[in-house]
């Protein structure tokens, strides 16, 4: 048996949202993302990210850091794009420790992928997070983890 959410194109209408300093792995995902027919905006910074993610309320966002920014800063930015959309928070940074990972999911984050990866694993793994967006719950309030 198969389950069927609406008749609907599951891409219609959804933007995935980039915040990366990277342009050249930014470039690449946009292709990527465009070619499975979803709406790609990019930014350079947080601040920036932020804005679009209040006007557009993104499906996806994706978070780059790529260790220049404090932890702490970081954690900030995770909660703050929380707290903005229902969107799902995928954050790709370096290899963390296991209790500094528990505090990225505190902050909100859906998903932690530690750099680096292979840009195809990466979409894929963000397409199915869209695929799955019918079934999951707005996430507005921080997730409970205890370690």
């Amino acid at each position: 048996m198969v389950a069927y959410g609406t008749n609907r194109n599951i891409n219609e209408l959804q933007t995935v949202l980039i915040i990366s300093r990277d342009v050249e792995l930014v470039s690449l995902w946009e292709t990527f993302f465009e070619q499975k027919n979803y709406r790609v905006v990019s930014e350079a910074t947080a601040v920036r990210g932020l804005q679009s993610a209040q006007m557009l309320t993104p499906a996806l966002i994706l978070l780059n850091f790529d260790g220049s920014l404090p932890l702490e800063e970081q954690l900030e930015i995770c909660q703050s794009v929380r707290l903005t959309t229902d969107g799902t928070l995928i954050l790709l940074a370096p290899e963390r420790d296991k209790l500094e990972i528990a505090k990225y999911y505190r902050a909100g984050v859906d998903e932690y992928i530690s750099t680096p990866i292979s840009p195809m694993a990466l979409v894929i793994k963000c397409v199915t997070w869209l695929a799955r967006q019918d079934w999951i719950v707005p996430r507005r309030q921080p997730i409970q983890v205890f370690v």
